[in-house]
């Protein structure tokens, strides 16, 4: 008797089930491969984005060891001379230069700064070097007396 239930059963289920769990799953599979491929799309843009900063970073480390390393003389000259260089032109989208030679109590530095075009926020590349420091006259007095062991006479 349990058999021919069963049976029953089988034969009085809606036909139209299968297909309408078929129609939710292809739908969910559509959501899904949506999602990711919206993913991979935004991931790829971060790259790009990163892939630009750090190029801005290493060209800024580069004009900054260019422009610091002959020394003080004629860095106005390097300064007003400085360009950037033929690969960071092509590789940053709009790319423009800003150095800035800084002068406070604890030396001359360089500030070079890069600007590019990007889609959103712009980014700007920072980037300080030492070309000289300059010690305090206290620094001075305490380090040209000659220093005696703790403890001789």
């Amino acid at each position: 008797m349990q058999r021919s239930e069963n049976r029953y059963y089988l034969r009085k289920r809606p036909r139209g089930l299968m297909q309408l769990e078929i129609v939710v799953a292809a739908t969910l599979l559509g959501v899904v491969i949506a999602g990711i491929a919206t993913l991979n799309y935004r991931l790829l843009g971060v790259a790009k984005d990163t892939r630009h900063y750090q190029f801005a970073i290493h060209e800024a480390a580069y004009q900054i060891e260019l422009l610091t390393a002959p020394g003080l003389e004629g860095l106005d000259d390097r300064i007003d001379e400085a360009r950037l260089s033929e690969d960071a032109l092509q590789s940053l989208p709009g790319g423009v230069m800003e150095i800035q030679r800084i002068e406070d109590s604890t030396g001359t530095k360089v500030l070079v700064r890069i600007r590019w075009e990007r889609i959103g926020a712009p980014v700007v590349v920072e980037l300080y070097g030492w070309a000289s420091t300059r010690r305090t006259s206290a620094q001075e007095s305490t380090n040209s007396e000659p220093s005696s062991p703790e403890g001789s006479p």
